[in-house]
């Protein structure tokens, strides 16, 4: 179920709930179920934590062959050749990538990616902080985002959505937006710093909770979206039953969310999920 959400300007309203569904693999992917009928050439999802592993981190602590393996069993599912990730700095930096080799790619530092190739897989790394879906189905382009507090505040969705003008003839009111698995509104307590960097009331407590989610919604509606094509998770990363990891929660390993285009650019690999969400709805 949702939760109650903080943090958010008066008068502030939520976006469509959404929670995502298992489709199954060597990677389990928690997926946008309406994205899978509506983008079928769209690869999207976020890793979980599977019996308390699961880690992707490249730039933790976490052992390296048993990362790797991870990654490229992920590449086995998704049918994508190439994989681009980065290291996130919390700014507001978003690459385009036009030709990408095959493989795992390490762009420079940044917290976005863009594409428009087929068989290439956006992929950034979360654990509390929000990843940023984006679908521009006209322009057959996809963007993704590492969206923590120092990000929203800085711009990171407005840069974005700039690319998404700028590189793909896109507005903001064409594309489908997807606030994925992060900490909720209820389990964030930020200090008052944080509150005025993004530009919400100074609390008159500290630790008062931000719901990093409905900002970035009420940035993307400031931006000109369609209400319609804006959908929020309603998993929380930080809550005790979540499949995710958490930093707030203590945890070193992080998930990865990932986004691209099907290798053949018309249909979403790894049909066994959809068959399978197809049999529940009926």
């Amino acid at each position: 179920m949702p939760h109650p959400q903080s943090g958010a300007p008066p008068g502030s309203q939520p976006a469509r709930p959404v929670t995502e569904a298992i489709r199954h693999g060597r990677i389990p992917l928690r997926v946008h179920p309406g994205w899978a009928r509506a983008f079928p050439w769209v690869v999207q999802g976020t890793t979980v934590r599977t019996g308390g592993d699961g880690d992707f981190g490249l730039f933790t602590a976490a052992a390296a062959g048993a990362v790797m393996k991870r990654w490229e069993s992920l590449a086995t599912d998704t049918g994508c050749g190439s994989m681009v990730h980065a290291r996130q700095v919390h700014g507001c930096s978003v690459t385009l990538h036009e030709a990408t080799p095959p493989g795992l790619l390490l762009a420079p530092p940044c917290d976005g990616h863009a594409t428009r190739r087929a068989g290439t897989l956006l992929a950034v790394s979360v654990a509390d902080c929000v990843p940023v879906f984006v679908v521009a189905p006209r322009a057959r382009a996809v963007m993704l985002l590492h969206a923590g507090w120092r990000g929203v505040a800085g711009g990171i969705l407005e840069a974005g959505l700039a690319m998404l003008k700028r590189d793909f003839g896109t507005h903001a009111r064409e594309a489908h937006m997807h606030m994925g698995p992060a900490i909720c509104g209820r389990c964030y307590e930020v200090g008052r710093e944080v509150h005025e960097a993004l530009g919400l009331p100074r609390p008159a407590s500290p630790g008062e909770p931000v719901d990093l989610r409905r900002l970035l919604v009420d940035r993307a509606r400031a931006a000109g979206a369609d209400p319609a094509h804006l959908t929020t998770s309603t998993f929380c990363t930080r809550c005790a039953d979540a499949p995710f990891f958490s930093h707030r929660g203590g945890d070193a390993g992080r998930q990865i969310a990932v986004l691209g285009i099907a290798p053949d650019d018309s249909g979403s690999p790894g049909g066994e999920w959809l068959d399978d969400h197809r049999r529940e709805r009926h």
